[in-house]
């Protein structure tokens, strides 16, 4: 995973033997001290100054190894993400899963895979849990709540590392954050006549995720987070942009307006990261680096608009810049 270990209490232990060992220095100090303030003092006077100030020492003390302990006994949380290349295409200490650990104070298992849609491929099944073979975001869920055995579809990626070793039933949030895939390949949002879950759509491959999750694991917050703005290049000029640009399913403003409508029918948490994250047109330069992926400065931005809406979000609101930071 991506998050760091939890704190042991091995480190609590420890904290407070050194707290122990430095009162015993002081109590040390304090005697000699008390025996050469004999020679000058009554030794009544000595044994008022001296309790009163041990008394206080041993006050501060405790409370040093109560507040010490207090902070190294907080449980981390648990964040499960499920998502596309902007969370998977950087895996070091400034990917957003990364960050957004360091923000949290949280175990991040990013089981992102890059290329990914949340949607189903024309002629994959929904239901062929035996025969399973779509990375798409019903594949990682199906895997998150049993259906399906990682190892007959992950071999090779990162997130089926990630995903082997996750207890889900520990998880606080699960993040969802699709979208710009499913636009590339023009995507239909829902499925004419069908299901409102039929994942073969964008909006019902959300539906299907947000349902089979909040079955299995009922405690945990679901975040869905809308596709980024996007630009497109050629030979050194942007020629158009996701605002403009049709693939088939129309323009990224639809897809993003889709899991927006999730978002809010299901009352998860949302951001708005198409119009609300603070990258568009005016910013691109900063926080694109290809016209579609995020620089560092763009996954700073994104980390913390991520970590504000777990912190403050409300489910069915719409969050988008980070304004705790």
């Amino acid at each position: 995973g991506c998050g760091s270990e939890q704190s042991s209490g091995d480190s609590t232990e420890t904290s407070v033997q050194d707290y122990e060992e430095q009162i015993k220095r002081l109590q040390e100090e304090n005697e000699k001290l008390k025996e050469e303030l004999a020679k000058y003092m009554p030794s009544t006077e000595v044994d008022e100054t001296f309790e009163e100030a041990a008394s206080e020492q041993a006050n501060a003390s405790e409370e040093a190894i109560s507040e010490n302990t207090v902070a190294e006994g907080v449980e981390r949380k648990q964040i499960v993400v499920f998502g596309d290349s902007i969370w998977d295409s950087s895996r070091d200490e400034t990917g957003i899963a990364a960050r957004l650990s360091d923000y949290m104070n949280a175990d991040v298992y990013n089981c992102s895979i890059g290329g990914t849609r949340a949607s189903l491929k024309d002629g994959e099944s929904p239901d062929d849990y035996e025969k399973w073979d779509s990375t798409s975001l019903s594949g990682m869920v199906n895997v998150a709540i049993g259906k399906v055995d990682p190892e007959i579809f992950l071999e090779g990626y990162p997130a089926g590392g990630v995903i082997r070793n996750i207890d889900f039933s520990k998880t606080d949030y699960f993040i969802i954050a699709y979208g710009l895939n499913d636009y590339f390949s023009g995507a239909i949002q829902n499925v004419e006549d069908g299901r409102e879950w039929d994942a073969h759509g964008y909006g019902g491959a959300l539906r299907y995720a947000i349902d089979e999750l909040r079955g299995k694991f009922p405690d945990a917050q679901i975040l869905l987070i809308s596709p980024t703005y996007c630009q497109f290049w050629k030979d050194g000029v942007m020629y158009t942009d996701s605002n403009m640009k049709d693939f088939g399913g129309g323009p990224l403003t639809i897809y993003a307006n889709v899991c927006r409508n999730v978002a809010e029918n299901k009352n998860t948490l949302y951001i708005d990261a198409y119009t609300k994250m603070g990258i568009n047109i005016y910013t691109a330069e900063d926080y694109l680096e290809d016209g579609i992926h995020l620089t560092a400065a763009g996954r700073e931005l994104y980390a913390k608009a991520v970590s504000s809406c777990l912190k403050y979000g409300k489910p069915g609101e719409i969050s988008g810049n980070s304004v705790y930071y």
